[in-house]
């Protein structure tokens, strides 16, 4: 089978092991078209940067770089001339204007191909046009979708979307790379003591920090708060440390470079996720969890969104905005060594079962192959 595959994520390296795995089948050619430069919110990737000699990467450039919706590839072809795929991947979103163009293209080049997007929306959002009528052509014209979180499927169905839908991540994860290994050198270097609670993400309102805080400051025993991230709230976490008598436990550390994250999520004996529900957000799957679980770290989340379904069994929730329940998990967590052990193997277990790159791809696999039959 040929699969075409149109995403700007893997202008990058990083996520492309998903596909690694899937290209390594007999049966399967795949080619990947990603633009030659993405204007991030916060930085300008090149794909020259990032080139890859393993994969059939198609590297064009884009007007409206940066805007996953509205970026549009300057081709006339979009690597189908030559290729003929039988299977056309997009992962831009249900609106992209990029998949419109795409599902346009294949009627001259690829007219047999089987069709089907990406999304994460997992709250409704309000289109004008011309993304509206985008949305509706691109539906109209699927014969499948994936979504990254179940919310999103419940979506498609209320917009009429009755074709088939899976449901798992964007992106695999690295099971050797997040795997457990002590830090004791780093943990001196953060004067990080007794039982150390952990939470990675943006310093925001809606991820919950300032919840997880006010627990912290009720909770009895001997532990550190290693809060790592960046954002606005950051003065505002140190006051409300001082305020509730944690400021001695508490240590920050800024946004890290991604290859540092497991070595910090070694650091850590819980990590907490107790993100809530605002308007215009939700959150969309909460990779932090899964990288923590397979680093054998137990993980505490609420039940907003996605964050129930990833844990499963693997970790205890609480509900979201809920700081009497959350300092409950904490304290059970913090006080039983052997629940945290108990919760480290489940996690790690559940990670190798469902969310490794090797697991996506086969699931993908699967995907195309219910389509193609």
């Amino acid at each position: 089978m040929n699969i075409l595959v149109l995403s700007h994520t893997y202008i990058t390296r990083v996520g492309r092991e998903k596909w690694r795995a899937l290209a390594a089948r007999e049966d399967v050619r795949l080619r990947i078209v990603v633009p030659t430069v993405w204007k991030d919110y916060l930085f300008t990737l090149r794909y020259a940067d990032h080139h890859d000699d393993e994969l059939d990467m198609r590297a064009m450039p884009v007007l409206f770089s940066g805007k996953e919706a509205a970026h549009a590839y300057v081709s006339t072809d979009m690597a189908m001339r030559g290729f003929h795929p039988d299977i056309l991947h997009a992962e831009e979103g249900t609106d992209a204007l990029s998949y419109f163009q795409a599902l346009c293209y294949s009627r001259v080049y690829a007219p047999k191909v089987r069709t089907l997007f990406f999304t994460w929306m997992n709250f409704e959002k309000t289109l004008r046009f011309p993304f509206n009528a985008i949305e509706r052509f691109n539906l109209r014209h699927s014969d499948a979708a994936i979504c990254g979180n179940s919310d999103a499927r419940d979506i498609l169905r209320a917009k009429g979307f009755d074709k088939p839908v899976t449901v798992m991540p964007l992106l695999g994860l690295d099971a050797e790379l997040f795997a457990r290994r002590e830090q004791p050198a780093l943990r001196r270097e953060l004067e990080l003591k007794g039982t150390v609670i952990g939470f990675i993400g943006r310093f925001v309102p809606e991820k919950g920090v300032l919840d997880l805080i006010r627990a912290a400051g009720r909770l009895r025993g001997d532990f550190t708060l290693l809060l790592i991230g960046g954002g606005a709230l950051e003065d505002e976490m140190r006051r409300l440390a001082a305020e509730v008598g944690v400021a001695d436990r508490l240590r920050i550390v800024r946004s890290i470079p991604h290859a540092d994250i497991p070595r910090h999520i070694n650091c850590m004996d819980m990590l907490v996720l107790p993100s809530y529900t605002v308007p215009h957000w939700k959150e969309q799957f909460g990779q932090v969890l899964v990288q923590a679980m397979a680093s054998e770290v137990p993980v505490l989340g609420s039940t907003h969104a996605e964050i129930p379904r990833v844990i499963g069994d693997a970790g205890l929730t609480f509900e979201e905005r809920n700081t009497e329940q959350l300092l409950e998990r904490m304290q059970q967590l913090l006080d039983s060594a052997t629940l945290r052990s108990e919760f480290a193997e489940k996690g790690r277990r559940r990670v190798l079962e469902l969310y490794t790159n090797t697991r996506i791809a086969d699931r993908t696999y699967e995907v195309y192959r219910e389509m193609l039959a």
